[in-house]
Formats: structure tokens, sequence, C-alpha cells
């Protein structure tokens, strides 16, 4: 008795077959805990591993900043703009590139962080430089390490192209002012790969 078995390659899809790395670009908006305005782009650099992937990029991220806060006698305007250049490693979990799906992300990476914050008053004349008008101002500005963590969540359509929500978390090592040094993010950002 002999048994045969025939492989029919055709049936197996491209992006099963295709186990190469891939380069891939992305680019989203979003914003941080005091709703202000967070942008970033990307490109980056897919191995595949068996049901998962790995993703090495270089990423940037953008972000500006308002808060107002009254302490009972004053009114302040903080303004803070961050600016993150870097490298990120993003993990991801069930994720077929040419396959639609769910996938998750998990990612860590380190960065260049700069800092620009700025706080004024309108009638608190303490703050340092003064202001046309009354009131006072103050700013510093920082440039630094910085770490980024990542968690998200995507899904993958057809050719390559995915959505993911993602949220990002900026740490810089050293924030000027009150600026603070932790800076969580959520971002909608969409991809393609080559």
């Amino acid at each position: 008795m002999v048994a045969t078995l025939i492989l029919n390659v055709s049936a197996i899809p491209s992006a099963i077959a295709q186990t190469g790395p891939r380069i891939g670009i992305r680019a989203g908006v979003g914003t941080d805990i005091n709703l202000g305005l967070a942008y970033g782009a990307g490109a980056n650099f897919l191995l595949s591993l068996p049901q998962n992937s790995l993703e090495l990029g270089v990423v940037f991220f953008g972000g500006s900043y308002d808060e107002t806060s009254d302490n009972g006698y004053n009114t302040y305007d903080e303004t803070t703009d961050v600016f993150v250049f870097g490298m990120l490693a993003n993990y991801l979990i069930s994720y077929t590139p040419e396959l639609p799906g769910t996938f998750y992300v998990v990612g860590f990476g380190l960065a260049s962080v700069s800092i620009d914050w700025e706080e004024r008053s309108a009638t608190d004349v303490s703050l340092g430089t003064p202001l046309p008008g009354g009131g006072s101002m103050q700013s510093e500005d920082a440039s630094g390490g910085g770490s980024v963590f990542n968690l998200g969540i995507g899904r993958t359509f057809a050719k390559g192209f995915d959505v993911r929500l993602e949220m990002p978390v900026i740490l810089s090592f050293s924030s000027p002012g009150d600026a603070s040094s932790v800076i969580p993010t959520v971002m909608l950002t969409a991809g393609i790969r080559f």
C-alpha cells in the first residue's frame, strides 16, 4: 500500500508564504490627558515570527498641551510643547500583514525628548519676565533622554494596510519647570507595508 501526499502550493495564502522582512510606514493623530493635540509618524522594519511579529522602527511624536489653573488669587496658563525622536520596538501579537484580523501591540523604545514649557499669568507679577499690559511669565526648555511605552489594539485589512488605537506613554528623564515628566497619549494610527 503506497500513500501519496500532494501539496497544493497555490492553496497557501501568499501572506503566509511570505515570511521575509518587510518595510512599513505609519502616521496618526491623537490627544493627551489634557486634550491637547498629539501627532506621530515613523518607518519600520517587520520581522515575521510564528503567529506574531516584531516591528523595529524610527518614530517621532509631537504635541502641544495647554492647561489652565487657578490658586484662588491668580490664573495661570501653561503651554508644553513636546517633540520625541527615537527607536521603538513593538511586539505584534496575532499579526499577519496580508490577512484581515485583530492584533495587539506591546512596545518599548528609547528616545530623545525635547520639551518647551511656558507659564503666563495676567495678574501675577512674580513669575519673572513682565508682560505688556500686566502680569508676568516664565519659560524653560529642556532636552534629554527618555523612553516610550506603547500598548494598543489594531485591525489588519487587505494589501498590508492596518489601523491601530495606540497608547504611547512618553517618559522624559529631564523636564523643565512644572512640566510633567510622564506624558500619556492616545493615538489613532494607520500604516501600510511594502
